[in-house]
C-alpha cells in the first residue's frame, strides 16, 4: 500500500504540523521529495498525473479542458493487468461516463457540465470574476460544505479498506479530496492548533509588476 499526496516536514517545534497519521503514512510509504506540477492549474495537472506525460505532449491546457480518456491513464494499464481501480472522491475529469480508467467511482465530482471554467481562457485583459473577492474572504475556523465532503470521502474510504473481499488481492485505491481549498476554512480543532500571531505575514506591498498588479485586481476586485 503506497499513498501519494502533498506532505510537509518539519523539526518539531510550535511550528511544525501537528500530522500523526500522515507521518506514519510517509515513514512506511514513498515520499516523492523533488515533485513539480505540471501546469500552475488544477484541471490540465489532473490530466498530466493521469497520463503521466507533460502538456505539450497530451493537449490538455486549460480548466475547459479536461482529461476524458482519450490518452492511456495509469488506471487504463492497470485494468488491463486485471487489477481492480477505485476511485474515490474528486477527480474533476470531464464526466463520470468517460473510460478513465476507473472501474467504479465513489462520491466524484467533475467539472461542470462537461465544459469548466471557459472564462478562465481569457487573458488579455483578465475578465473579471467577483466569486474570488468573496471566497478570499472566507477564512478562519468553521464548516464548509467542502470540509463535509471530504468527511464523506474519509467515511467512503474507510469502508472500501475494511471489506473482506479485497484481502489476498491486488487493488489500487485513488483517493481524492477538495481541501485544502478556498475557501480557506479550518475545522476549529485544527485551525486552534496554531497561533496566528506566531506567523509573519507576507511582505505588503507586493512587487511593482504588471502581472501581479492585474492578477491582485483580479482576486481581491
Amino acid at each position: 500500500t503506497w499513498g501519494l499526496g502533498c506532505y510537509c516536514s518539519a523539526e518539531r517545534d510550535e511550528f511544525a504540523p501537528h500530522t500523526p497519521h500522515l507521518d506514519a503514512l510517509a515513514k512506511r510509504g514513498t515520499r516523492f521529495t523533488a515533485a513539480y506540477t505540471p501546469s500552475p492549474m488544477c484541471v490540465p495537472t489532473r490530466a498530466a498525473i493521469a497520463c503521466g506525460r507533460n502538456l505539450h505532449e497530451i493537449g490538455y491546457w486549460s480548466s475547459a479542458e479536461a482529461y476524458d480518456g482519450r490518452i492511456p491513464s495509469w488506471g487504463h494499464r492497470l485494468q488491463q493487468a486485471n487489477i481492480p481501480v477505485v476511485s474515490i472522491g474528486k477527480l474533476h475529469y470531464r464526466n463520470r461516463t468517460d473510460s478513465t480508467g476507473f472501474d467504479r467511482q465513489i462520491e466524484p465530482i467533475h467539472i461542470p457540465e462537461g465544459i469548466g471554467w471557459v472564462r478562465g481562457l481569457l487573458r488579455k485583459p483578465l475578465c473579471d470574476y467577483e466569486a474570488t473577492a468573496e471566497l478570499a474572504q472566507m477564512i478562519g475556523p468553521g464548516d464548509s460544505d467542502y470540509i463535509q465532503f471530504d468527511r464523506r470521502v474519509t467515511t467512503e474510504a474507510e469502508c472500501w479498506l475494511i471489506d473482506p473481499a479485497r484481502r489476498g488481492r491486488a487493488w489500487t485505491a485513488f483517493v481524492s479530496f477538495l481541501s485544502p481549498h478556498y475557501p480557506l476554512v479550518a475545522p476549529p480543532e485544527f485551525f486552534n492548533l496554531y497561533d496566528p500571531r506566531r506567523f509573519e505575514a507576507p511582505g505588503d506591498p507586493l512587487p511593482d509588476h504588471p502581472i501581479l498588479r492585474e492578477i491582485s485586481t483580479f482576486f481581491f476586485a
